[in-house]
């Protein structure tokens, strides 16, 4: 079976386990419906698929995975619904037949940062009202004198903010700070980030002791359980540029789709059931 055949396979299966119409569509058009006298061509059939999958079915007729119907403003909650569709055209695949993890994180972004915004628009009356929510939950929020607008205030200013109020999970806050360095890290490298060896690094970090998870990630508890480790980790590693950059390439060698999509799920269940 060639790469060709493989890839539209995979794109077909993983439609087909998250829309029944499209599954069905599938079945009729090339299950057994289809007379083997026919003996449609096998490009001819590829060429048939190919074409329900840029027709972007999925995507376009599919609800929203994530619940926006509590959003009373018609074109904030269209938008969002929008940017959620955008953001599983690059998680399947449908927009330009690719699976790009950097576009797929832009448009969770824009999710999030919307409904955080729309949060502190419902919440508060005013901008310096808003101004004085965040820093209640965020103390040492940086926002300028100058600020009218919440989109002003940075992201991962309310993002923190919002996530301290709420004791949003660990998993929740970190995946979106990870989220938006995304585009930092991958448009803004400095020359120390491009002189970066992860691998080196992280080969340093066990000669020190520092306990890692199975995907790389920093494993704190472990770490902890030895205080001379712990202690270097505190005293030498934590705030280090090196180390922050391991983190990030850890949690993006991943491509951790389904924990964004979660974390998303997460942020917008908790302003449902808060406005």
């Amino acid at each position: 079976m060639d790469d060709k055949l493989k890839s539209t396979i995979n794109k077909i299966q993983i439609l087909a386990e998250h829309n029944t119409e499209f599954k069905n569509a599938m079945q009729k058009l090339f299950g057994n419906t289809v007379p083997a006298s026919t003996n449609l061509d096998f490009n001819e059939r590829i060429s048939h698929i190919e074409k329900y999958l840029g027709l972007d079915y999925y995507s376009d007729f599919s609800s929203s995975i994530i619940d926006y119907s509590y959003i009373q403003e018609v074109d904030v909650r269209t938008q969002l619904i929008s940017d959620n569709r955008e953001m599983l055209r690059f998680r399947y695949g449908t927009r330009f037949h690719s699976i790009i993890f950097e576009e797929f994180c832009r448009y969770a972004q824009l999710q999030a940062e919307m409904l955080l915004n729309y949060y502190y628009y419902k919440k508060n009356s005013t901008i310096s009202d808003t101004i004085n929510h965040i820093k209640k939950f965020n103390a040492s929020a940086k926002i300028d004198s100058s600020v009218k607008s919440l989109g002003a205030i940075s992201f991962s200013t309310k993002l923190w903010a919002f996530g301290n109020e709420f004791k949003l999970s660990k998993e929740t806050k970190e995946t979106f700070d990870y989220v938006r360095e995304v585009r930092n890290f991958q448009s803004h490298r400095s020359p120390s980030e491009q002189d970066f060896s992860y691998f080196d690094y992280q080969k340093e970090l066990v000669d020190r002791g520092i306990q890692l998870k199975a995907d790389g990630l920093f494993d704190y508890y472990n770490t902890k359980k030895d205080p001379l480790v712990y202690n270097i980790y505190e005293s030498k590693i934590k705030n280090t540029l090196e180390f922050k950059m391991y983190q990030y390439y850890s949690w993006y060698n991943k491509k951790p789709y389904d924990e964004v999509i979660s974390s998303l799920k997460d942020i917008s269940e908790t302003i449902k059931k808060n406005l």
